[in-house]
Order: structure tokens, then C-alpha cells, then sequence
């Protein structure tokens, strides 16, 4: 069986150069790739740390590196999925060099990574949070955008970018009682809205400009005539959560809230899915906990 030929030997500093010149290649978020350069960084120094100064080169590590990697990581404290985090970045760095033939062998297969411990969403009551937002002052354009962003996001669980592309011909009547919101994009589908959500969309139109988006941005001189970005609704959330009574507030609660609300509707997981858009049933492990806990207290209370 032939044997693998590894090509001229590279240092930390460059193989490091290397996977982050591959990530930006797979179009990753640079949020992504600067946790990943972070973790690199630390394994990097936990290197050097170990060997007391000696720059060892990514061909040098070994099996027994790694082992005493995790050991070290477990040591610091650190929390299972921030560990689990930087040994899978480790790995997939290690496996990216061998496939290259950086590394005689690929070792990621000896780092294996603790299993992740899915989180409890933070919830809030999406009935609730509906009707306060519908007593939201709506006198000017910016505080009626406001608060018909807010009531979307709290009927329909869409992703911020979803919601922040909104078109004026996206949002159509399905019945008399029931609009319904067309989403375009990488998760086309159709969501339920009501008719008194699908009025306010409509009446938002008779005070804008031209634009077809519904949300648009502003500054101190007005409508910028494009819409808001994704970062503008996240400091309107922060900024109305005390008003709806949660200070802690996001984006992300809306669409946990709402998933929340949908199952005690009586909706299936099918129907929740295909709302969300989601093509896998794997995110709705984080809701697992939560849903079991919920007949419970329902015939408790």
C-alpha cells in the first residue's frame, strides 16, 4: 500500500495562515473564523507552555500532546461545550493539514470532543409580550416600524434576516380571518398570520415612501430609504425590553417564545418545522427539556 508523501514542513504561524485563508474560502462568517483563530492561538501557546519555550511545529505533535490538551482544558474549568468548542476546532485544523499532507498521520481522530450540552432556551410568554406590544405607541413612522417589527417577530418566529427583507407583496390574505407571509430565500415557505397583523403591515404603507421594504433604516434626517439592518433590530429589541417587561430580551427569545406557543397550540413538530424553515428535526433538541416540563406544569397550576 502506498504511503502517504507529506510535503515540506510548515510552522504554526503559517498553517494557521493556511486554515483561515481555507475558512474565508468557504465563505465562513468572520465571526467564525475569529473564534477559530483564537482557539488555534491558545493550542498554540498550551504548545509551547508544554515544551517549555520550544516552538514546536505542527508535524511534531503527538497523540500524547492532545491527550494531555484535553486534560488541561478539563483543568481550567472551562464549561463542556467551550471545550468541546476548541477541541473540535483543533481537530478540524488538524484534519484540514493532513488532507494536505502537513501531518505524517491525521490525529483528530484521537481528540475526541465531549458531547454537547444543549441549553434551555430562555422563554417568555408569547401571548404576553403580543399584547403589550400591540399597546406600543405608534404616532410617528419610526415608533409605528417599531412596534409592527416587534409584533412580527413575536407572531411568526422568523429570523431576523428574514424579517429585515420584508416586501410589502410578501404579506397577502389566505382567508378572511388569516393573512398568511410568503419567505423567500434559502427556506422558502409560507407562515399564518392574523388578519390584525396583516392590517397593521398594510396601513405601515400609507405613511411610507416608495421603497418596497416594510422596515425601513433611519437616521436623524430621516428614512434612509433602505432597510434596517440586522444589527439596527437587535438595539430595537434591547431598547423596548424593559417597556414589554424583559430587560434581557433578543431577537432569538421571539423565535424560542413562539415555538413554545405554537406546541401548546396543539401544533406537531412537522408543522413547527416547516414554519421555522428548518429542514432537520436536530434544533429542536434544545427544546426537549423545556417541552417535557411543560404538561406538568400546566396540570399543576
Amino acid at each position: 500500500m502506498p504511503t502517504k508523501i507529506q510535503k515540506k514542513k510548515i510552522n504554526f504561524p503559517q498553517a494557521i495562515r493556511s486554515f483561515v485563508g481555507y475558512l474565508e474560502g468557504t465563505q465562513k462568517s468572520l465571526h467564525t473564523i475569529k473564534n477559530y483563530s483564537l482557539d488555534l492561538a491558545a493550542f498554540h501557546e498550551f504548545l509551547i507552555e508544554e515544551y517549555s519555550g520550544k516552538l514546536i511545529q505542527p508535524s511534531e505533535i503527538s497523540a500524547d500532546d492532545l491527550t494531555r490538551y484535553r486534560q488541561f482544558l478539563q483543568k481550567k474549568g472551562l464549561k463542556t461545550n467551550t471545550r468541546r468548542r476548541k477541541i473540535l476546532t483543533v481537530s478540524q485544523f488538524l484534519t484540514y493539514l493532513s488532507k494536505r499532507n502537513k501531518l505524517p498521520t491525521n490525529l483528530a481522530t484521537q481528540l475526541p470532543a465531549p458531547h454537547k450540552i444543549e441549553r434551555i432556551p430562555f422563554t417568555v410568554s408569547s401571548r404576553e409580550l403580543l399584547d403589550r406590544i400591540k399597546k406600543l405607541p405608534a404616532v410617528t413612522l419610526i415608533e409605528a416600524r417599531n412596534r409592527v417589527l416587534l409584533w412580527v417577530l413575536a407572531e411568526t418566529g422568523c429570523q431576523v434576516s428574514e424579517v429585515i427583507a420584508f416586501r410589502y407583496e410578501q404579506w397577502t390574505q389566505k382567508t378572511e380571518q388569516i393573512g398568511q407571509v410568503e419567505i423567500l430565500g434559502k427556506s422558502p415557505r409560507n407562515i399564518p398570520v392574523s388578519a390584525d397583523l396583516l392590517k397593521e403591515v398594510h396601513r405601515m404603507r400609507e405613511g411610507a415612501t416608495q421603497s418596497p421594504w416594510i422596515f425601513l433604516g433611519f437616521n436623524k434626517f430621516g428614512s434612509l430609504g433602505a432597510p434596517i439592518s440586522a444589527r439596527g433590530v437587535e438595539l430595537l429589541v434591547k431598547a423596548y425590553g424593559s417597556k414589554l417587561g424583559h430587560p434581557e430580551l433578543t431577537p432569538r427569545t421571539f423565535r424560542h417564545s413562539v415555538i413554545i406557543q405554537w406546541f401548546s397550540e396543539g401544533l406537531s413538530q412537522q408543522e413547527v418545522q416547516a414554519r421555522l424553515g428548518l429542514r432537520t428535526t436536530y434544533a429542536f433538541r434544545s427544546y426537549e427539556t423545556l417541552l417535557a416540563k411543560r404538561p406538568q406544569e400546566q396540570t399543576t397550576s
